[in-house]
Formats: C-alpha cells, structure tokens, sequence
C-alpha cells in the first residue's frame, strides 16, 4: 500500500495525460486478442509493484516502474470499454417483443432508420423502421423487433459502418415492421425539436436549420448535404466548436451590453464568462451533447476554470489535456471519424499560428490597420487549414475542393454574424420576429451561393494524395526557412522589412523550428516511401472481389486499368455503383476499359447504367440486348476472344443471346496471363457447368457461381478445374443462406482456399511472375471493431 501512496505522490499531470492518450489509441489499431482484460492488467500491475520493490533504490528505473504501473491502469481502463462493447453486441438473431424508446432519427425520407434504446435489457440499436406511423423523438413504442449481431460492408479504404456503430455506442441492428406508440417523454430538448418541425413545415431549407439548431441531419436533403461537402464548408452544418464558440461570444456581449446599465458595483469580469458558458451549455444542449459539441464544452470549461483560478498553461498543454479527457470520459470516440477530424483541425491552427502568427503580416514595416484586419485574419485562419489540414482531409475523403478556400472565406462569416445568431433566436423565440422566415431566406441565398463552387470538387487517388502531401510539405518547409531561417529571424530578430511581408521582428523558439523542419522532412521521407514501396511491390495485375452485400461486383485491374464484371445491386435512390465501386475506382485511380455484366439480374446489372454514365468511354459488354444506355457495345457469345493488357480472355457461354439474360445465359469468362487463370462464372447453375466442361483444365481462381447457392459448383466441374482459390461474394445475414455448406464442403475437400466477402470483406488476388498473393479487408490481425461479431457465422 505504501508503495501505490509513493506512486500517486510522485504522479505527474503529463504522465497521467498521455498515458491515457496512449492506452486509448491502442484501441485504434490493435486486433482482439490484443486487448488487456482487467485481470491481465492486475496482474501485470501487482508484478510491475514487485519490481519497483526489488529496485527501489535505482532511480531512474523507478521513474519508468511508475509510469508503468499509470499506463497499466489506463490501458485496462481504456481495453475494459472495448471488451464490454465487444461483449455487448455477441447476440443471436432473435425476435424479441419489447418497449423502447426513440433517442435519435438518422434519416427521415423515402426510408427511415431510427437509433432506438431498450431497457430490458438496456441496448442501443440502430433500427430499420418499417411502421406507417413517423415516429419523434422522445417517443415509447412497444413493438417486434427482429434483431441480428452488427455488419458491414468493408472495401479496402472504403467507410466501414460497423466501425461507426461502435463509435456511436450501438450494439446491435434490427428491423421494426409492427409496433404501438404508448406514450411520450419529451426532454427540453425534444419539445423545443418538434414545436420547430412544426414552426419549419414547408420552408425550402427546413433540414439545414433544424441541423444548425438541434444538430439533427435526418430531414437534410441530400442534394443540400453534397454541395457543402463538395465545397470544403459541410463542417458549418455540424455544430461544433465553431458553433459552440460563437455561442459562448454571444452570451458574453448580451451580458457586457447588460452590465452598461448596470451600477458600477455590480460589473465584474466574472459575469460575462457565465453568461457565456450559459449559451454555450444551452446551445450544446440543443445539439444532444454529441460528441463534436462536447469536446468545445469541455475546452471552453477548462479555460474558464484556468481563467478562474489564474493558472496557466500553452496552448499545446490545453490542448492534449482536453483530448485526455475526452477520451478518459469516452474512449471509443477515437473511433468517430469527427474526433480525428476536430482535433485535427484544432492541432493544425494552433501549429499555424505558432508558426506564422497574424502579426506577421506587415505593409512598410507596420502592423495592419484594424479596419482591415478582421479581413487578413479570415484570410490567415483559412490558409492555415488549407496548408496544414489538407493531408487530414485527403486521408477521410480522398479529395478537397479547389475553390473550397474561397467559399469557406465567403460563407464562415455569413454563417457567424448572421445566420446561426438568427436561428438561436428562432428556437429560443418559438420562430418569433419570423426569424425562421428570415433564416431560410439567408440560408436559401448562401446555398445557392456555394452551387458556383460546388463542381470544384476533386477526387484524388491513394498516389496523388501522396504526391500533393509532399507537395504542400515542400512548400510549408520553405515558407517556414524564409521566415524564420539562419540568415532570417532565428539568427537575426531587429530587422524589418520595408513592404507587405510574411517576416516576423521576433524570434521562435530554435527548438521549435527545428522540431518543425525534421518534421516536415520525415513526412516527405514517410510519402516518398510509400510511394517506392508502391511501385516496387505493385503486382503483375490483380482481381478484386469487392464487397457489395448480396451481389457481385468482381474488378480486374493493370496498370491503373480495370474490367468491371458485374456491378452490384442498386434500389430507389442509390446504388451498390455509388456507394462502394465509383469511390473504390477513384482512392486507387483506375480508369474503366469494359464493363461487363454477367447477366441481367438486379444483383448482377443493377449499377449498369450509373458506371456506364461516370465512364462513357468504357465498351460495355453483355449476353443480352438489354439497353442500359451504353455508347460502346459489344456482345458474349461462346467462342469471342480478345486480349486486354497482355491477358487473353475468352467466353465460354452462353451460346446464343437472348432479350434479357437469366441465370444459365450468363456470360462466362476464362482469363490467361502467363501461368495464372481465371474464370469467372456468373450465376452459371450446373447444367451450365456440365455443358463446358470439356473445354475447361486447371483453373488457379474460380469465381464461385451463384454466391454459393447449391444450384452451381458441382462436384464434376470441381474435381475438373481443381480451383486453388474459391472467391464467394454474397451478403451476411441474406435471406438464401448463401453459400451453401454443401458447397464450402466440396471445395475444402478438392483443397481450395474459400474466400467470402461476407467475412472478409473485399478480396484482393495479386498476380506476379512466381506467385499468388491474398489480401483480405478483413482479417484476424484487423483491428477488433472491425472483425466479424458473431464467430460462429465464419463461412
């Protein structure tokens, strides 16, 4: 015991603070037998005791002993939340009749889908609702609830949604087809949520208010959500820091303007920051408390209570304290992709304004008029996000907006001075003065003010994303040596320049400075060596089984060029095309030569019009005459053969075409490269197979026939081809129970390597000169919130 006194006494502030951000991030990337139960950590703390008992007069051992036995703590602390969410959503699909309430609408529209808790027992689950009633929040149900372990499509690089659903605290998904509300329990909140449904009725922008009052997306039109995103400006829409901290200005100048006819008496500084906490509460409360809102609550506290107390502390000091306690009240917010992207965007300022303060910027040596000021300063903060957040951008969403820093310069001030004021005082007014009249108008004119930057938007590849990070790198590193370089401001702080210049007449920190060059020449060393690592270890040419559920979506790819087979499904609305292929094709950067569809059922042909539009110039290829609004076509037929990138390819069937192609007329292709082959079979049924069989020898990758269905993969045709590997693509959870166990059966005795993409995710077949490579999305060292919950559906 006295020793654990010694520890605690001897605890440092910073060791606590990074040990938690340590154990935290582990979480981030470590697989689940990596994660520490509390009975490992007591176990591996009570040793560590013990030798801080041997070695107690070693000093700087014991130095470390300690930090040790801290970081044991948080890891077990931090690993605890990941084990219990893991445990938590170990469910068997079941039917449960059961009372909950709704706590969060994701989409209202065509389709609904709803966040709804229950208390016995008490669960999150994300919730397919198909009731005619709509349902609000606050609301009790009792109902059906069809519930099933959590999933998710996973494509190398792509949105991993069950990722998010750990991120969001969910534990499982179900669907509700039949349910009675039974009563209602709205919070502040919700009250003031649905007098403003009413209040918004039939306003052009009703779901972008509603999502700058209350943070609720649900009723954001898509096409409004695009254009902010395609502009660089969608984190106007998400109430954040920025929201929080106009907030909190506010409250403090309604009370600066109130103490004015206050006695002289009863002015304190103190007033002013309470009334401004007070709104930004208020305000976060409107929001739900959602986790971008919480961490500016949390860092406007912590400087308030500093402020309070008269301590101090940097910038940087503030900042990983607050990231600390973030994640010590939270630690699976570091799987929320808006965590990463706040503080990213929050590290990235305080770095640029260490760097290249404002005060830089001098016109004859003098500071900046005031009057013009508040413009430079608008313009200083949005050069500082485009230079240093770009990297953080491009790795979320593969892309920016070239005119993205102009819109933002143009729409951040039209949103802090005017919009988000009026809208606070529409909720807190119930739409009195018409301020919802007056905020739909602002809101309709500054959204058809970002349609003239909404097409600027460019989608960048895994290799020129590196390229422009070395890029900016490059430039930053230079404009960091000609402000502060030997000959500049580090060696010599007295001289001035005579015109406008970025020169500063003080000095930096030398240790900073040079962190900041090794900095930025380690990046440039770290993107250079990826994209060696590329180019020396790029394959011959590849086959990607991407993972798009119940479908197949099958892409054959050299040298930056692919031949789709197939494209997935696609429903009212959207498409497995858009979701998850066009965004796959863009992070890699591959150009589209043919697409081909096997047959013409929705699974297979769905996305056939959407790939043919966003690339026209693809010959599009099929067993059918079937229109799907093609440019170039070409037609399979048993005996064509054309050569594509060095690999022959030749259609084995059908043997006539027809009007709409079935299951037996799908087109069936054998590809050859060197030593290594291919077939790809559609949803070809056995008799199909019997019919080709005498043309057919060893086949390294075989494309299993109908997702696995016992119709296809007979045993004949695979004792014939032998496949060494077996690609299924099919959906977890579908309805046909794809693949058959039959079937998984017949190719593990004839010795092939089953891959399903309800497992693993996208399959990547890699083909060199000597040998074959297997690259799964997901896999056992992927990390735990990525893997499949229930172990028991493997196959």
């Amino acid at each position: 015991m006295q020793i654990i006194l010694r520890v605690i006494n001897q605890i440092n502030i910073n060791t606590i603070v990074y040990s938690v951000i340590l154990a935290v991030i582990s979480l981030y990337f470590l697989p689940t037998k990596f994660l520490l139960s509390w009975q490992v950590c007591t176990s591996l703390f009570f040793i560590v005791v013990i030798l801080r008992i041997v070695v107690a007069r070693k000093q700087f051992v014991i130095l470390w002993l300690n930090r040790a036995l801290i970081l044991l703590v948080c890891v077990g602390y931090a690993h605890y939340f990941a084990l219990s969410a893991l445990q938590q959503a170990q469910i068997t699909p079941q039917k449960v009749q059961t009372m909950f309430r709704i706590v969060e609408i994701q989409h209202q529209g065509d389709y609904q889908s709803l966040v709804i808790e229950t208390e016995q027992p008490k669960r999150r689950i994300y919730t397919s609702w198909k009731v005619d009633q709509v349902p609000r929040l606050g609301e009790i149900w009792q109902g059906e609830l069809q519930l099933r372990p959590l999933s998710s499509r996973l494509n190398i690089g792509g949105f991993d949604r069950q990722t998010w659903y750990f991120a969001k605290d969910i534990q499982a998904w179900g669907t509700v087809k039949s349910a009675v509300k039974i009563s209602q329990d709205f919070s502040w909140r919700e009250q003031r949520l649905a007098h403003s449904l009413v209040q918004t009725q039939g306003l052009t922008q009703q779901g972008l208010l509603l999502a700058l009052g209350f943070g609720e997306r649900a009723w954001l039109h898509p096409e409004i959500w695009q254009r902010y995103q395609q502009t660089n400006t969608a984190h106007l829409i998400a109430i954040s820091g920025l929201h929080i901290g106009l907030a909190m200005a506010l409250g403090f100048w309604l009370v600066r303007v109130i103490q004015y006819f206050l006695p002289t008496r009863k002015i304190t500084p103190i007033l002013p920051l309470c009334g401004g906490v007070i709104l930004a509460l208020l305000y976060a409360q409107l929001a739900g408390f959602a986790i971008p809102t919480l961490r500016a609550i949390l860092a406007i506290l912590i400087v308030i209570l500093l402020r309070f107390y008269r301590a101090y502390c940097t910038a940087w000091q503030l900042y990983v304290r607050v990231v600390a306690l973030l994640l010590l009240c939270d630690p699976l917010m570091i799987l929320s992709t808006s965590f990463w992207l706040s503080i990213g965007a929050v590290a990235c300022l305080i770095l640029w304004y260490q760097l290249f303060p404002l005060h830089l910027m001098r016109w004859r040596g003098l500071p900046l008029s005031p009057k013009v000021r508040w413009i430079f300063a608008l313009f200083h903060l949005q050069l500082g996000l485009f230079c240093l957040f770009t990297p953080i951008q491009l790795a979320f969403f593969h892309g920016f907006s070239l005119q993205g820093f102009v819109a933002n310069l143009l729409i951040v001030p039209l949103y802090s001075f005017l919009l988000v004021p009026i809208v606070l005082l529409a909720v807190f007014s119930h739409g009195g003065f018409y301020s919802w009249q007056i905020a739909n108008f602002l809101a309709d004119k500054i959204t058809d003010l970002l349609s003239l930057f909404q097409h600027s938007w460019l989608n960048l590849s895994y290799l020129q994303s590196l390229y422009l990070n070395i890029l900016l790198a490059f430039i930053l590193w230079v404009a960091l040596y000609k402000t502060y370089g030997p000959t500049q401001n580090v060696a010599n702080y007295q001289q001035r320049p005579p015109y406008f210049s970025l020169k500063s007449d003080r000095s930096l920190s030398p240790i900073l400075y040079n962190r900041m060059q090794q900095g930025l020449i380690l990046f440039i060393l770290a993107c250079t060596t990826l994209l060696c690592g590329h180019y020396f270890y790029r394959s011959d040419w590849q086959v990607e089984t991407l993972d798009v559920g119940q479908g197949l979506a099958t892409l054959i790819v050299k040298d930056q060029h692919g031949i789709l087979y197939d494209t997935g499904a696609s429903w009212q609305g959207g498409s497995m095309v858009e979701l998850e292929i066009i965004p796959y094709l863009q992070r890699q950067g591959i150009k589209l030569d043919y697409v081909i569809v096997s047959h013409d059922d929705n699974d297979h042909a769905g996305g056939a019009s959407a790939i043919i539009k966003m690339f026209p110039d693809a010959v599009f290829i099929s067993p059918s005459y079937k229109n799907y609004g093609e440019n170039y076509r070409g037609f399979c037929k048993k005996g064509e053969q054309w050569e594509w990138q060095g690999i022959k390819i030749s259609a084995l069937s059908p043997d006539t075409l027809v009007q709409r192609a079935e299951n037996r007329d799908s087109c069936i292709l054998l590809m050859r490269q060197a030593t290594h082959t291919v077939l790809l079979t559609g949803d070809a049924d056995i008799a199909i197979e019997q019919r080709i069989l005498s043309t057919l020898s060893k086949v390294e990758v075989l494309q299993v026939g109908h997702h696995g269905s016992k119709t296809s993969t007979g045993i004949n045709f695979i004792n014939k081809i032998k496949p060494d590997i077996a690609l299924i693509s099919s959906g977890r959870w579908n309805p046909w129970h794809f693949p058959n166990q039959g079937v998984i059966e017949r190719l593990r005795q004839a010795k092939s390597a089953v891959y399903n993409t309800a497992v693993a995710g996208q399959i990547s077949v890699r083909f060199y000169a000597d040998n074959t490579a297997i690259v799964t999305a997901r896999n056992e060292l992927s990390p735990w919130y990525q893997q499949i919950i229930d172990v028991q559906a493997r196959d």
